[in-house]
């Protein structure tokens, strides 16, 4: 992934609110339309390009919202949701004896943390977080933004490292790095538990499937 410096996006954004098609920014800016439109999308503008997108976006984002509509949220699936979860931004075992999970995603850190609680009799007073940010973020508002998020109070935050982006190269909407810290050896294989018997369960379907073709 290629970063750009930070006044270049902000350029754009402001060639895209004086009402500039995206090809236009392009040729002015020399970055590609496709990188554009990721720093531009929350601005709204009046051509039909824009509105096509977005119908489109919508149409292609609604069309399996009922899914999630359809499932009520008790224990055991929490559970199943929160191990793929971990599966994918958690540390493993046996490189860490903790749970520890991390991501940029404050909206994911969220889920996590919610599902963790709904999912396990957990003691509050043991999480830990611990976030990485940026030398110009606004240090006390970020760890206020995610003490509220994750209500986790100030107290059972650890030292942020702050790291200073390289050429003043900057990340939209970047409210630090979130990792959730929790130290029980014996609930983080738990929670490996379930996601590795799930991936027992599909691989040994799948290799039953190539012993009735006569693959093996």
């Amino acid at each position: 992934m290629k970063f750009y410096n930070s006044k270049i996006v902000e350029k754009a954004r402001v060639l895209r609110k004086q009402g500039l098609s995206l090809r236009k920014i392009e040729q002015k800016i020399k970055v590609p339309s496709s990188t554009i439109s990721k720093w531009v999308r929350d601005i709204k503008v009046d051509n039909s390009f824009y509105k096509k997108a977005r119908l489109i976006e919508k149409v292609n984002k609604d069309k399996f919202k009922y899914l999630a509509k359809e499932y009520k949220i008790d224990k055991n699936l929490a559970k199943v949701l929160l191990s793929f979860l971990y599966w994918c931004e958690g540390s493993k075992y046996p490189a860490t004896n903790r749970v520890n999970f991390s991501n940029s995603d404050y909206l994911m850190v969220k889920m996590f943390i919610k599902l963790l609680r709904i999912s396990f009799k957990i003691k509050e007073e043991k999480i830990r977080v611990h976030l990485q940010l940026h030398a110009s973020h606004n240090i006390k508002k970020e760890i206020n933004f995610w003490s509220q998020l994750l209500k986790v109070p100030i107290s059972q935050f650890e030292k942020p490292t702050i790291t200073k982006p390289t050429n003043n190269m900057k990340r939209l909407n970047y409210r630090g790095t979130c990792t959730i810290k929790y130290y029980d050896v014996k609930l983080l294989l738990q929670i490996t538990g379930i996601y590795e018997s799930f991936t027992e369960i599909f691989i040994k379907e799948e290799s039953d499937s190539w012993s009735i073709r006569g693959v093996c």
